[in-house]
């Protein structure tokens, strides 16, 4: 016996529904030092961005861009949190196990060994000659 199979018209149109929902909330959340937020939506795209005056002004300005990308994250981080329900009831799923409470197991990543490039034979080719501003192709053949 096979089991029951959801009606995908059904399905689609209430995940279009979610989808639109999501599109309409909201979230917004800081940096860890305050200087910047980002509001994204449910579906998690960025909406706003704010700096504070004073991440442009001395030390801060170093680590601005880090700032920006810990924002984003935060708030796209509670974005998941807030829709993740939602979507594992659509799609009949169970929520993940909560997070274990005791301390992370530690990981020791080892760097990939570097790839060694080596030339095929024919990868000498010149672009002195080859103008990257124009889509006109070159005469007598392809433009590559």
């Amino acid at each position: 016996m096979t089991a029951p199979r959801p009606d995908l018209r059904l399905m689609q149109r209430q995940a279009g529904e979610l989808d639109a929902q999501l599109s309409a909330v909201r979230h917004t959340a800081r940096s860890a030092d305050q200087l910047v937020s980002a509001m994204v939506t449910g579906q998690g795209k960025l909406v706003d961005l704010r700096i504070d005056d004073r991440a442009l002004h001395g030390a801060h300005g170093q680590k601005l861009g880090l700032d920006i990308v810990d924002a984003i994250r935060n708030a796209r981080n509670e974005a998941l949190a807030s829709s993740l329900p939602q979507l594992n009831a659509l799609f009949g799923k169970q929520p993940p196990p909560p997070p274990a409470t005791g301390p992370a197991p530690q990981r020791h990543a080892t760097a990939p060994e570097p790839a060694h490039y080596q030339p095929e034979p024919d990868d000498d080719q010149s672009f002195e000659e080859l103008d990257f501003l124009t889509d006109e192709p070159e005469p007598g053949g392809g433009r590559w």
